[in-house]
C-alpha cells in the first residue's frame, strides 16, 4: 500500500473536466498503462452509462480499486462510449505530482476530498454533478488500492451517503451503476515473481529458497515478516492462523495508540476506529504546529514525533487490513500470487507502485443500474448492496486463455 501524507490537506482541487483534454491524452494514458504491463483494455457494458445519461439521469459509478492506473483504464472505457466522469479523488494522489500534473488530473475531472474529514466542499460537488451535471461521477468506495483482483475489501459509507443526498433534492432519478475492474497476465509471471521474492527474503535477512514453490515462498515469507512485526508491537511473535494474528496484531496497535493518548473507543469496524483515531492525532498535530510557531521548545518537537510515530503505525494497521490470510492459498492463481507479493514489495521497500512484470489485459464491467428510492434504505444497508453488486460483477469476468 502506498505510503501517503495524512494531515490536514494544504488545499483543495477543483474539477477542471475536459473532455477534449482527455481525448489528446489518450496516447500518454495508454503509454502510462503499457509501463505498468497493461497492453489492452476489455471492456463491456459502458453503453449502460452512456444509456442512463441520455435518459437524463444522475449517474454514480461505483467501482472496486484493485491495482494502479485502473482509473486510466475506467477513463478509457467511458471514452469509446462517448462519456466522461467527475472523479472524487484523495488529496494525497495530487500532492504526488508537481503543478502540470495537478493540472492534468483536474481537466481530467479529478476534484480532492478529505477523507479524514468533512470535505463540504468536495461533498457539495459530488451532490451537484448527481443533481444538475452532465457527467457521471465516479468514487471508489474501498477508498485505497488494496491489490485484490478478485474480492472487494469493505466499501465506506461516503458514496452512498452522497447519492441519497441528491435523491432528497428530487431533481431527477439518481441511478447508481456499478463497476468491476480485473487484470490478467497474458504470460505466466512466475520467474520474475521468484525474484522478487528473492529481494524480499534477502531484506529480512533470510537466504533467497528458490527450490519452493511460489505459494509456500509467500506464506513462509508472510509468517516470518508477520511475526517480526509481532516481537516489535507485542514483545513475541504469536501462534495461530495467518488471519487471527494479523486481526489480533491491528487491534492490539489500536489499543496502544488509544490508550497512550486517552481517546474513547469508536467504530463499528477496522476501517472506522483508524480513521477515527487519525481525525484525532491529525487535530493534535496541527495544535502543536500552531503552538510551535509561536513559542517553539523541545517538548513541543518531542510530543510532534511521538505523533508522527503513531500516524504511521495507523498506517502500518491499514496495511495489515489489506491482507486477507487466505486470498492466495484459497484460489492460488498467478494472479492471486502476484498480487499478494505486489503487497509485500510495496509495504516491505516502501513503494509507491511494485515493480511492473508481465504482460497483462485490463478487464471493465458495467452492471445494472440501480434506481434510488428517498426513504427506502439507510446509508449502511446501500454501501453494503453496492459492495455485493460489485462482488458479483468481479466474480462474472472470466479468465481468458492464457498463452
Amino acid at each position: 500500500m502506498n505510503p501517503q501524507p495524512f494531515e490536514t490537506p494544504p488545499r483543495s482541487w477543483e474539477s477542471r473536466l475536459n473532455p477534449a483534454f482527455v481525448n489528446r491524452f489518450t496516447r500518454y494514458r495508454n503509454r502510462e498503462l503499457r509501463s505498468q504491463g497493461i497492453e489492452s483494455i476489455d471492456v463491456a457494458g459502458a453503453d449502460i452509462v452512456a444509456g442512463a445519461l441520455q435518459t437524463g439521469s444522475g449517474v454514480l459509478l461505483v467501482s472496486n480499486h484493485s491495482y494502479h492506473y485502473d482509473s486510466y483504464a475506467l477513463i478509457e472505457a467511458g471514452r469509446r462510449s462517448g462519456w466522461y466522469s467527475e472523479i472524487m479523488t484523495a488529496w494525497q494522489v495530487f500532492m504526488l505530482y508537481g503543478r502540470f500534473g495537478q493540472w492534468v488530473l483536474q481537466k481530467h475531472g479529478c476534484f480532492s476530498i478529505n477523507r479524514e474529514g468533512t470535505d463540504k466542499q468536495a461533498i457539495r460537488h459530488a451532490v451537484s454533478t448527481l443533481i444538475q451535471g452532465t457527467h457521471p461521477l465516479l468514487i471508489y468506495p474501498e477508498g485505497d488500492i488494496y491489490h485484490s483482483n478478485d474480492r472487494v475489501m469493505p466499501f465506506r459509507d461516503g458514496a452512498a451517503s452522497i447519492a441519497l443526498l441528491a435523491c432528497k433534492k428530487r431533481q431527477r432519478p439518481i441511478v447508481i451503476i456499478p463497476c468491476a475492474m480485473k487484470c490478467f497476465y497474458i504470460r505466466s509471471p512466475e520467474q520474475d515473481l521468484h525474484r522478487i521474492m528473492d529481494r524480499l527474503e534477502a531484506r529480512i535477512g533470510w537466504r533467497p529458497d528458490s527450490g519452493r514453490t511460489l505459494l509456500d515462498r509467500i506464506y513462509r515469507f508472510g509468517n516470518g515478516f508477520l511475526a517480526l512485526k509481532e516481537v516489535e508491537y507485542l514483545g513475541t511473535a504469536r501462534t495461530g492462523t495467518i488471519r487471527d494474528r494479523i486481526s489480533f496484531l491491528a487491534n492490539a496497535i489500536l489499543t496502544q495508540v488509544r490508550e497512550r493518548h486517552q481517546i474513547p473507543p469508536r467504530g463499528k469496524d477496522l476501517t472506522e476506529r483508524i480513521r477515527f483515531l487519525r481525525v484525532h492525532l491529525i487535530g493534535m498535530i496541527d495544535q502543536l504546529r500552531n503552538t510551535r510557531e509561536k513559542s517553539p521548545s523541545p517538548e513541543i518537537h518531542q510530543q510532534l514525533s511521538r505523533l508522527q510515530a503513531d500516524m504511521q503505525d495507523l498506517f502500518f494497521v491499514t496495511q495489515l487490513s489489506s491482507y486477507h490470510g487466505d486470498y492466495s492459498a484459497e484460489v492460488p492463481t498467478i494472479e492471486r500470487m502476484a498480487e499478494t507479493i505486489d503487497k509485500f514489495e510495496e509495504d516491505v521497500f516502501s513503494l509507491q507502485a511494485p515493480t511492473p512484470r508481465g504482460k497483462r489485459i485490463a478487464c471493465v464491467r458495467f452492471g445494472v443500474p440501480m434506481e434510488l428510492v428517498e426513504g427506502a434504505e439507510t446509508a449502511e444497508t446501500l454501501t453494503m448492496r453496492l459492495e455485493q453488486s460489485v462482488q458479483q460483477l468481479l466474480n462474472s469476468i472470466i479468465l481468458p486463455k492464457r498463452d
